[in-house]
């Protein structure tokens, strides 16, 4: 339970890095590259799967995120608020919040007052493993990246 919640706090600060939680407005720069795309889970689109675009070490700039929907298509949003990220090669990981009986988080609640966990494992995850990353490579004009990812 220890490891769950560690690995749940860990995301929940990279989710809050990204989304710009700080009192000052991130720069937008002058260039960002719209980037939509797909996320199959065990073979099926999959709502609520956050895909997180880290830049690597030959990137600078600060990625970005998206969020799945029902049909589990996501676009990126820079950590300005601006749809898009900069160009470059980014680490990509996913991250999915549930009860542990993977049912969504209940509507109002936080995921801490309901023993919410890291429903994926941690090789999509963890940005900091050594093997077998998730390399993406942004350019312009954009593109559609998909993903299909394993629950297990």
């Amino acid at each position: 339970m220890l490891k769950s919640n560690r690995n749940l706090a860990i995301i929940l600060v990279m989710i809050g890095m990204m989304t710009g939680c700080s009192s000052h407005s991130p720069e937008v720069p002058e260039v960002l590259i719209p980037v939509t795309g797909t996320v199959k889970l065990d073979g099926k689109p999959t709502a609520n799967i956050t895909v997180i675009f880290n830049p690597s070490n030959k990137t600078g700039g600060t990625g970005g995120y998206g969020v799945t929907d029902n049909q589990g298509k996501y676009a990126l949003t820079h950590r300005s608020n601006q749809s898009g990220v900069e160009e470059g090669e980014y680490i990509v990981t996913f991250s999915k919040i549930g009860l542990p009986d993977g049912s969504p988080i209940p509507e109002g609640k936080d995921a801490a007052d309901v023993g919410a966990t890291q429903l994926l494992p941690e090789k999509f995850t963890n940005p900091n493993r050594e093997m077998n990353l998730t390399v993406a490579t942004v350019s312009a004009p954009g593109g559609t990246l998909d993903y299909e990812i394993s629950s297990k």
